[in-house]
């Protein structure tokens, strides 16, 4: 059997990549790229697990730390994907074209 703290560490984890999934589909959704379903679906994720955290356990120092690592994760992922570079257009090296 798993040990509580193992559990309570991969549903950390899940958590923090949840929030960051649910960072970047809020950026994609601003954008009109993505539905606003996929971005209600991560975070209904990422509130589970983290919520899931504090079942059966006093708020302590794992809690708050992975909450605020969350937070981070969930703002890092809306900068990264609201700030892409454009793809480079390799169409000159691949096809070059007579002047």
């Amino acid at each position: 059997m798993f040990p509580i703290a193992l559990l309570r560490a991969l549903l950390g984890l899940i958590g923090l990549g949840s929030a960051f999934m649910a960072g970047r589909t809020m950026a994609a959704v601003r954008k009109g790229v993505v539905r606003a379903r996929s971005h209600y679906a991560w975070m209904v994720r990422a509130v589970v697990c983290l919520a899931a955290l504090s079942f059966r356990h006093a708020p302590d120092a794992v809690l708050i730390g992975v909450w605020a690592l969350a937070a981070a994760a969930f703002a890092g992922g809306w900068w990264q994907a609201a700030h892409q570079k454009p793809p480079e257009d390799l169409s000159q090296n691949i096809v070059p074209h007579d002047e």
